[in-house]
């Protein structure tokens, strides 16, 4: 996907964007099913530290995730900002902690640029690109990567 958002400019593409701890990050709009609130989560046990648990969304079994700690941030404290982004991984449907929820906003698709070099920890194949948005700096996450099993990165 990140060759898209490079080689396809003139087109743009609707972000919603979000924080994490203080980052501000995004994802494709076209991929968010919903944005719902925080609510009771059932535990699962065994489970990756960054999995909190299930939650039922009319009838369909969500896992729900902590993106800030798979992203490699401290553990989420929920409060009343919190929401859940769901998204659509095949046939599952998984839901992503964020801290709160910033706004929905357009971008070029040429205007993507690659992650800085230096950027090299981790998580950093979890990231898409960068751009700058009204003077601020967005972080385009791959959802792909951010979904994958441990063992399979």
């Amino acid at each position: 996907m990140a060759e898209t958002l490079t080689t396809q400019a003139g087109q743009t593409v609707l972000l919603a964007t979000f924080f994490v701890r203080e980052a501000l990050c995004a994802l494709d709009a076209a991929g968010v099913q919903e944005v719902i609130r925080l609510g009771p989560v059932t535990p699962v046990n065994y489970a990756p530290e960054e999995v909190l648990g299930i939650v039922n969304l009319r009838g369909k079994i969500v896992t729900i995730v902590d993106l800030g700690l798979r992203l490699g941030f401290s553990k989420a404290v929920a409060g009343p900002d919190s929401r859940i982004f769901i998204i659509e991984d095949g046939d599952e449907f998984i839901g992503l902690l964020v801290d709160r929820v910033d706004e929905v906003v357009e971008v070029e698709r040429g205007s993507w640029q690659p992650p800085p070099p230096n950027v090299n920890w981790g998580q950093a194949h979890f990231f898409q690109g960068v751009c700058r948005n009204r003077g601020r700096v967005i972080t385009l996450l791959d959802a792909g990567q951010i979904l994958k099993l441990k063992d399979e990165e």
